[in-house]
Parts: C-alpha cells; structure tokens; sequence
C-alpha cells in the first residue's frame, strides 16, 4: 500500500513510500518535501544549514496581538496568500477559508509526487493511505467562532481531520485517511502508523505462498558463516557447489518498472537454468528449495511459477519448497545466510522446518495442483541431497536510454519556461529525465501550459 505521510506545525513534510499489499502492485522510493519558514525546498533548507544561518527573524506576524510577553520573532512560511483552488478541486469560497497548512499540505503532496516521478492521475482510485501528524492550530479557532463568517465553510476549512481527507479526494484515492494529533509526538506516532500500513503483515504473520498472503512482518537476525576448504575442515554441515548473484530485469508495468520483489519471470528463469548449466547439476536432482517467499501474492506467484518451469519438467518425485521467512520474517540484508542456516540445520537434523501460516497454499501453479511441487508445512525428512537457495533483493538500478528531447506540461507557459531555464543550467541528469518523461506520458487535469525542450 502506498502512502503519504505529513507533519504539520512549523514544518510540512511528505513522504511516499510504495510497497505491495493485498493485491495491490507498485513499490519503490521515498521522496520528501519540505516547506520551513525560511525555504520553499529541501535544496534551500540544506543551503541555510550548512551555511549556519539564523533564519528565525523579527517581522510582522501573521496574527495581531498585544500581549508584552508574545515577540515577534518567528519562523515564517512564505507564499500562504497564493493558492490555486481550481487545480485542487477547491471551491472558491471554501479556499479562502481553509486554515493555510491545509492549502500547503495539497501543494506540497502535488510536489512530491511529482519529484518522485508520478503522475498523479495514476493513484488515480488506488489503495493509497494518509496520514497526518497535526497539533494546536490558532485557525481553527478562528474559523469555527468568528461569528462575521457567514458562508458555512468555516468549520470544513479550518477542520484537522479534512487535512488527510483532502487530499485523499483530490487525487481519488481509497486507503486510510488519517490526521494524528498527539502533540508533539503527532509526526512521529503518523510515521508510524503510515510504516504499519505498508508491505507489512498487519497481525505479525508472513504468509509466504499462502492464498492469503498479505505481506511480510520485519525481523532481526545476525549471522556469520565459518566457510573453509573441505580438506581442513574439522566439521561439515554442507558443501557448497555454487553460488552466482546477478541482477535480475524489472517487469515493466503501464506506467514505468514495477519495483520491489517482481521480476520479470522469463529472465528470472533463464537465470536459473544457466545457473545449474554452469554448476553441471540438472534441476531435477534438486531435492528442497529454500525459497525467497516474500508473501506479496505478485511476488510469491512469479517465484512459483520460475521453479515449475526449472525444476519441475521433467521431474518424476516431488519437489519440496519453503521459506525461513514464514518462521521468522524478512531479515532484510541477512535474509541470505538466514536462509542459508536454515537448510544447513536442516542437513545436521536430518529434517527440513515447515512453513508457519499457510494453511491453504495458493492452488494458481500447476505443479503445486499435481503434486510435482509440494509446500512443506509440518517438519519433514530430507536425503540430505542436493538443496538450492534462492534470494531476492530489491536494488534499483538506473541506465538511461532515453532520447534527449523533453516534452513537459503545466498550469500556466510561465512555469515551463522556468523549468526549462533550471534544466539547461546543470549537467543532464538521465535518472532526473527518465522521472519526468514518466510524469507527463499522460495528461495531468488542470495543465494548460505545453512546449518541449531537446538537452
């Protein structure tokens, strides 16, 4: 489940993360906007702190006050008269009775999922969750008990809990709506439910090839490996015939790559077919597979469907496969040697671990249907034979290969000449290029301004 994340106070940050959950797809980048109250972006606020400026400055506030012991030196947030209420799908009059931060916070999500290369039409009706770290608001105040407004858009423009909700219905989207107050702890407490809600097992339980697969819980694990020529070894818990690490292609979905776990599966099985080539050991006298089983359904279902097409072709007994990370989680980084240890253990007992929480495995492989292939979930004998691990990362790579001719689009011409003006002053970025062809390979509702640059 994608998801923003907010603070609001003297700071407004965003961040999208994008994981996969249920049957939802999509994984990849975090990216933050920040507005403080002496910078409109992260670049200007990384240049006041290296630059060790004091940026809190004496100036006229934004609210009138006489009491001798309020001062006047304050951090300000620039630009609160300017909003675009059409883009936004605001009315009128409620804009201009919306508390500013709520202006803000749809200004800088537009940002954010811009810089991380998205086009907002497509999060278009997609499970994508908000959540909003908010405290004391002074507006609110106003909005709700000044008697002069008249229109009844006060209390809806000045309401916290609208500060999620608007922006969920600006980009139409359907997950968690949320706006957190918890005082000073609001930002952190929404980080932290916004992190429970993606590509984690909401009840601590990874149901690796399970049909109800929803994602994998978080784990910790150190291991190390004491690896030794086998003439001057004094114990032997396996031999090690082969082990290869290559990148794997990305499946490439409508709207660019599909990060995270998905790999296409034509590469992927073409990678394990060269590797037991090279390893001179045919598939078939594999015994056990020690799978990734990263429980995104996406996921599980192309890793099933590579190891039919390898192991399972000619193969007249059952294959057995499982995943250590149904038994403890996804180690990240150590998930490897996690993996790795389990089948060594395996090797000493004389017996492979099952799988925890697959009840009922997923019956969309045919091998699994036949009894070619069999998901081991109660403590099972092995002949100690041969046995493959396999492993999967979620590493992103960049090679450009796009043409230097960009076509962008915008609210008014104005703003693509500064763009335009910003992009020829600096070194050709391909990674920045490749974000902005994939936001304007369709059409973003409201941008009138159109015209193309070549680098």
């Amino acid at each position: 489940m994608p998801l923003f994340y907010f603070t609001r106070g003297e700071q407004t940050c965003m961040a999208i993360s994008q994981s996969i959950m249920d049957n939802v797809t999509v994984v990849s980048f975090t990216i933050f906007k920040i507005i403080y109250n002496f910078s409109k972006n992260s670049e200007q606020f990384l240049q006041c702190c290296v630059s060790q400026v004091n940026p809190v400055t004496a100036g006229e506030s934004r609210w009138k006050f006489k009491h001798p012991e309020v001062t006047n030196i304050t951090g300000k947030v620039s630009d609160l008269d300017r909003f675009d209420a059409q883009f936004f799908k605001v009315h009128y009059r409620l804009a201009n009775s919306m508390d500013p931060m709520a202006r803000k916070l749809l200004e800088l999500a537009y940002e954010a999922i811009y810089d991380a290369g998205l086009n907002p039409i497509e999060l278009d009706g997609k499970k994508i969750g908000v959540f909003i770290g908010s405290g004391l608001s002074e507006t609110e105040n106003r909005g709700c008990y000044d008697y002069k407004t008249k229109h009844g858009f006060g209390i809806t423009g000045v309401s916290k809990t609208m500060y999620a909700n608007r922006i969920s219905y600006w980009l139409n989207i359907k997950g968690p709506s949320n706006t957190i107050d918890s005082a000073c702890c609001g930002s952190t407490v929404a980080l932290e439910q916004a992190i429970l809600a993606i590509n984690l097992a909401r009840d601590g339980k990874t149901k690796s090839f399970a049909e109800n697969a929803d994602g994998c819980a978080r784990s910790d694990a150190i291991n190390i490996l004491y690896l030794q020529k086998a003439r001057d070894a004094l114990r032997v818990y396996g031999e090690v015939v082969k082990v290869k690490n290559q990148f794997i292609s990305r499946i490439a979905g409508e709207t660019g790559q599909v990060f995270g776990f998905n790999r296409d599966l034509s590469s992927l099985t073409l990678f394990l077919k060269q590797f037991y080539d090279e390893a001179n050991v045919s598939a078939e006298e594999v015994e056990f597979v020690e799978a990734f089983g990263s429980a995104s359904p996406e996921s599980d279902k192309m890793e099933l469907q590579a190891i039919e097409k390898v192991f399972c072709g000619n193969r007249t007994d059952t294959l057995l496969v499982g995943s250590v990370m149904s038994n403890i989680g996804y180690t990240d980084c150590a998930s490897g040697i996690t993996a790795m240890t389990k089948v060594l253990l395996g090797y000493h007992k004389g017996e492979i671990a099952g799988n925890l929480h697959c009840e009922k495995p997923r019956q969309d492989i045919a091998a699994l249907r036949d009894g070619r292939m069999h998901l081991v979930r109660d403590n099972q004998s092995i002949r100690c034979t041969y046995t493959a691990v396999n492993g999967l990362s979620d590493i992103t790579r960049y090679k450009s290969t796009i043409p230097r001719l960009l076509t962008l689009s915008s609210r008014q011409d104005s703003n693509l000449s500064k763009i335009f003006d910003d992009l020829k002053s600096r070194p050709i970025d391909p990674e920045e290029l490749a974000l902005l062809h994939n936001i304007h390979a369709n059409n973003i509702p409201g941008h009138l301004g159109r015209g193309y640059i070549i680098l």
